[in-house]
C-alpha cells in the first residue's frame, strides 16, 4: 500500500515530460495523476496497520487539498499538456509531492 502511495508521489514530483509520457494521449493525463494519488492516499489512510506521523499526514493532506482545489477551481485549463509543462500550479504540485516523499523517507526515482 505504501509503495503505491510512494509511486504516485514520485510521478507527481517527476518532470513534466515523465508525467505526460505516463498516460496515453487520449487520457486526461493530469487528472489521472491526481486520481492515482487520491486512490493511493485513501488506501493508506484507511489502513489501521499503517501509522503515519503528523508531519507525514500533514504533507499528504496539503498535497491532496491543493490537487482538489486545482480540480475544482478551473475549467480545465490546468489539465492541458501546456499547463502541466509550464504552469506555476503544476510546479507547486511537484514541490508538494517532493516534500511528501521526503516526509515519508522516500526519494524520487524519476
Amino acid at each position: 500500500m505504501i509503495e503505491r502511495l510512494v509511486e504516485s508521489l514520485e510521478m507527481l514530483a517527476a518532470p513534466a515530460d515523465v508525467q505526460l509520457a505516463r498516460s496515453p494521449d487520449f487520457a486526461a493525463r493530469s487528472g489521472e495523476l491526481a486520481l492515482d494519488f487520491a486512490d493511493a492516499l485513501r488506501l493508506v489512510t484507511d489502513c489501521p496497520q499503517l501509522h503515519l506521523t503528523s508531519a507525514q499526514r500533514d504533507s499528504l493532506e496539503q498535497l491532496d487539498a491543493y490537487l482538489e482545489r486545482l480540480a475544482g477551481s478551473t475549467g480545465g485549463e490546468l489539465r492541458t499538456e501546456i499547463a502541466v509543462r509550464t504552469s506555476a500550479e503544476w510546479s507547486r504540485v511537484r514541490r508538494l509531492a517532493a516534500g511528501a516523499l521526503t516526509e515519508l523517507g522516500a526519494t524520487k526515482h524519476s
